[in-house]
This record gives structure tokens, C-alpha cells and sequence, in this order.
């Protein structure tokens, strides 16, 4: 016998807009008897959803779900404390699961789920969530399998900490004032190893600082601008590890230049200051003495080191020096024996820097067998007559990027007609002259050859001594170093003055070579024809900033 449903509206079709009814009923109530082989399709009022039997399981019918933020992004994990996690998204259905998927792909069922609505879920951490398994995954899974993962989103790390108390990063002094002075406030990477970085959210750094980065994040780099009165500047430091923040608020303070000066001659002990391992260094050695008809003496070596580091000598507290004297005039006079000689300067010494005396001269002499020791020193002597002027052999100094080591080389001496000067019994002849004395920013004048730019009378500027290097680490700005100026040899006084670079002797007939300035390191003056002798050496100076 034929059953009516077999041919009862055939090839019907379903109208209207109200849509059409479904068998519903509860997961319980599911009956696969009338259809045991599959078809049946039924709206589950237990899940809220459309199913159907396949004539195995049943198959929900729904759109999945989408997982956009969670809150908090990451917890203390310490194997017990539970977080609960607020997920927000669309399209979670009655019975959704959480899932927490670890970084080795461990999954962690949160067996604490709630569905607050059809856009936010609240779910419990597992207490087996550690550390070592971070960054978390977040899967939502609806009651039709479908599914919707946010990767990476959960940190089970703390926020990160600092090393040091809210305050003060430290004091930096004029010759510290390198970031690696400061204490260190935070580890670059956190407890589990994950990559903090750092940023200021509100105040400054003092200028010439930064906030390092990558393995230098939790430190400050840079050198500080110099301050002319004592200065605390306040900043707030904000570190992340991508997903947690902590702030600290700390400052720095930079203290006015504390100048340590030095101006005797011979041995000292610089006691190092209270929390101080670095200083500003400036070393100028004596400068060279200089001979009858002599070229001029060469300035005293210079030496400017910024940031010199004395913690090798923090133990004994104090760091040893040694303050160079200028260099002897030729002894004798005019034209009696002078005999042998050495007119160098003495060497100015701070711990391992080492400034070189400056180079003494030749000198015109009658007696055989006579000779002048003008070998090269930190500026170099210049020559008389034919002699060739000294080198320079200030040397850059170890521990430096860039040559703190300054002095220049004298000039060689020449002969020069006298024109434009006014002399008793020489018109024309050559005479001889002395070259100038080489300093700190630049090499002696050669008595026929003029400097570029220079348009002095090409005798007078030919002698001039070198100029000097300024300075202001002894809170002036003061030129230190000049070369002497070379002699001049012609009958009669009236060739006129010769005056030194700042800080060098002059050639003044009558009376011989003027001496070097006193704690300047300046080179001294030759001596005329026929005065009596060259000058001395000017003593070094030595100034230590903190």
C-alpha cells in the first residue's frame, strides 16, 4: 500500500515572508526513529541553534564565532593564582568553550566558562598555565565546533619591575657625565625572558641622555649637557613587555663644574671626590727655553681628555701627577761657551696621561764642540740659521677614540735681508733668524715664508711662535702653549720686537729672549744679536674638573 506522503504535494513550493515552521524540541528530546538513515531537520531550543541528522551525529547549523580582545592581557602565573580573562567578540552561542593554547601548542580547557552575552564570555585560567608556555592563544569554540582563535594574546609574565626605588638615578658631575654613570633601573628582558622596552611618559631627560634599547633597555646612554649651576631634572618611566606596563618616577641631577687646579711645579696626589669616576682632564707640560740667536722654544704638549675613567685608582682614593717646569735658556751668554745643553721642557703627568715638554732650540755659537740638545718634544723648538726645526711628538693618548694629544712642530731658520728694518752697519746682507717655535693649535713661522692669510712683513711673521690651543676647563677660556718667537741676528738693536704666540716669549732687543708665561707652558723667545741669551720655558698647568 502506497503512503500518501510519497505523492501528496509534489514539486510544492513555500511562499510568503513569515517563513516556515521547524520541529523544535530539547537535545533530549532528539528522535532519529522516524529517520534513522538521516534528513532531519529540527531547531534545538537547548543550544538555540538549527540541527540536523546526517544519520550518524547530529550537526548544528551556525556562523562561527569571532574572538576581538581579551581583558586582562596577562597575569602573575605562579602555578595556583587563577585569572579571569573577559573575552569580547560576536556570535558566541549558549555552551561555548575557552580554550588556551600554549606556545608549544599544550591546549588548556578553562573549566570555568560563562556567557554573558552573544558578544563577551568570561573564562578562568588554568593554574598549570606557566610561564614558560607564554604567549597564550584564546579559542572560543561554539556548540556547532565552530571556532575562532586570538593568537598570542595572553601574557602569564608580572608587569615589569624596576631596580631601583622611586628618587634619584644618581648625580652626574662635570667630568662624569656619561648615562653608564647611573645606576642601571630595570633588566632588559623580564622573569620570563621576554624583551621589555622603555619609554618617558611624562618629564625629560637631562639633554645628551636617552632610554637604551635591546639589550641596553633599563639603562640610560648618552653624555649630559654640561650645567652652569647645579641642575635635577624629573621624569616618569614607563616599561612594557608588549603587553603589560609598570611606571616608575625617578630624576638626575647634574652638578656645576668642581675645578682642581695645579700650578707648582713637580709631584701631587688629585684626591678623587666622593662618588666621582670620572673627570675632565687638562695637562699642558712646560715649554721650551731658547738660545742666543736662537729659533723660539716649542710650547709644552697639551692634553684635553674629556671623561678621563679613575676608578682604577678609587682604591687608593687619590690619583698621581707630576706638574712639568719650563725648559733652561742656554747657559752662558752671547759669545762666550754655552756649552751642552738640554732646554726641553719637563713632561706634565695624571695617572696614564702623559703631556710631552715642550722642545728646545739651537742657538748661533763661535766655540767648536758646542752643542744644543732641540730634539722634538710635545711642540717642537725652532731651528737657527739652516737647522730644521723640532718635531712634534705629542702623541694621541690610549683609551680615546679621538687624538687628545695636541702640539705642532717648529719652523726651520733662515736668513732674510734686511729690508724694512732699520739697522746701524747692515743694508743688505742676509742675517740670520731663528724660526718660531711650534704650539698647541699650530707649527712655528718660517723667517721667509708667511702663514696663509697672513700678511705681517714676511720677517716678522716668519719668526712668530705658534699659536696656542684654547681652553676652558679653568672656567676661562685661556690659551696655553704658544711657541717662542725666533731671534734675529743684525748689527744694532732696531730690528724691532718679535712678540710670542699668547703664552710663548717674545724676541725683545735689547735684553735677550723673554720667558715663557707661568703656567701657560708657553716656549720661549730667542735671544737678538748681540743680548745675552734666549728665555725660559714657561711652567705647565694642570686643571682637573669634576
Amino acid at each position: 500500500m502506497s503512503n500518501y506522503s510519497d505523492f501528496r504535494d509534489k514539486n510544492t513550493k513555500f511562499t510568503g515572508i513569515v517563513g516556515e515552521r521547524i520541529s523544535k524540541g530539547t537535545t533530549g528530546e532528539r528522535d532519529t526513529s522516524y529517520h534513522s538513515g538521516g534528513g532531519i531537520l529540527r531547531f534545538n531550543t537547548t543550544l538555540n541553534l538549527l540541527e540536523y541528522f546526517d544519520g550518524t551525529i547530529w550537526k548544528s547549523i551556525d556562523a562561527p564565532p569571532a574572538v576581538s580582545s581579551i581583558s586582562p592581557t596577562g597575569w602573575v602565573s605562579d602555578g595556583s593564582t587563577l585569572q579571569t580573562i573577559t573575552i569580547s567578540g560576536s556570535n558566541f552561542s549558549v555552551g561555548a568553550t575557552v580554550t588556551f593554547v600554549g606556545a608549544d601548542n599544550t591546549e588548556y580547557n578553562s573549566a570555568s566558562v560563562t556567557r554573558n552575552s552573544i558578544t563577551e564570555l568570561t573564562a578562568t585560567t588554568v593554574a598549570s598555565m606557566g610561564v614558560a608556555n607564554e604567549p597564550y592563544s584564546v579559542r572560543v569554540t561554539n556548540n556547532s565546533g565552530l571556532s575562532s582563535t586570538l593568537p598570542d594574546a595572553l601574557d602569564a609574565g608580572a608587569a615589569p619591575t624596576f631596580n631601583v626605588a622611586a628618587g634619584t638615578l644618581g648625580t652626574l658631575r662635570a667630568g662624569s657625565l656619561a648615562g653608564s654613570n647611573l645606576s642601571r633601573f630595570a633588566d632588559a628582558v623580564d622573569a620570563d625572558s621576554t624583551q621589555l622596552t622603555f619609554t618617558v611618559t611624562s618629564g625629560s631627560l637631562p639633554s645628551g641622555l636617552s632610554l637604551g634599547t635591546g639589550a641596553d633597555a633599563g639603562t640610560i646612554t648618552g653624555t649630559a649637557a654640561s650645567v652652569s649651576t647645579e641642575t635635577t631634572d624629573s621624569f616618569t618611566i614607563q616599561g612594557s613587555d608588549g603587553f603589560n606596563t609598570n611606571s616608575r618616577a625617578y630624576s638626575i641631577t647634574r652638578t656645576a663644574p668642581s675645578v682642581q687646579e695645579y700650578t707648582s711645579t713637580g709631584a701631587f696626589n688629585y684626591t678623587i671626590p666622593a662618588g666621582v669616576t670620572g673627570v675632565n682632564v687638562l695637562l699642558v707640560a712646560g715649554g721650551g727655553g731658547s738660545a742666543w740667536i736662537g729659533g723660539g722654544g716649542g710650547g709644552g704638549g697639551i692634553i684635553e681628555a674629556p671623561g678621563y675613567d679613575i676608578t682604577p685608582y678609587s682604591g687608593p682614593g687619590t690619583v698621581p701627577g707630576s706638574l712639568g717646569a719650563g725648559g733652561p735658556k742656554a747657559p752662558g751668554s752671547a759669545h762666550n761657551n754655552q756649552g751642552n745643553w738640554d732646554g726641553r721642557g719637563s713632561d706634565t703627568v695624571f695617572g696614564g696621561l702623559t703631556a710631552k715638554g715642550g722642545g728646545s732650540t739651537s742657538g748661533w755659537i763661535y766655540q767648536s764642540g758646542a752643542t744644543f740638545n732641540y730634539s722634538p718634544g710635545g711642540s717642537g723648538g725652532g731651528g737657527s740659521g739652516s737647522d730644521q726645526g723640532g718635531e712634534a711628538i705629542q702623541p694621541s693618548q690610549p683609551g680615546f677614540a679621538g687624538n687628545y694629544g695636541k702640539g705642532f712642530p717648529g719652523a726651520a731658520g733662515g736668513n732674510y735681508g734686511p729690508t724694512g728694518y732699520t739697522s746701524n752697519s747692515q743694508t743688505g746682507a742676509g742675517q740670520h733668524s731663528g724660526g718660531g717655535g711650534g704650539g698647541g693649535s699650530s707649527a712655528g713661522g718660517h723667517p721667509n715664508q708667511n702663514g696663509p692669510g697672513d700678511t705681517r712683513t714676511v720677517q716678522a711673521a716668519g719668526r712668530y711662535g705658534g699659536y696656542g690651543y684654547q681652553s676652558n676647563y679653568s672656567g676661562s677660556a685661556i690659551t696655553y702653549a704658544g711657541g717662542g718667537a725666533g731671534s734675529s741676528h743684525v748689527s744694532g738693536y732696531n730690528v724691532g720686537t718679535i712678540p710670542g704666540s699668547p703664552g710663548g716669549g717674545g724676541s725683545a732687543p735689547p735684553g735677550g729672549g723673554q720667558n715663557g708665561t707661568t703656567n701657560r707652558g708657553g716656549g720661549a723667545g730667542g735671544g737678538h744679536y748681540s743680548d745675552t741669551n734666549g728665555g725660559i720655558g714657561g711652567p705647565g698647568y694642570v686643571a682637573i674638573v669634576s
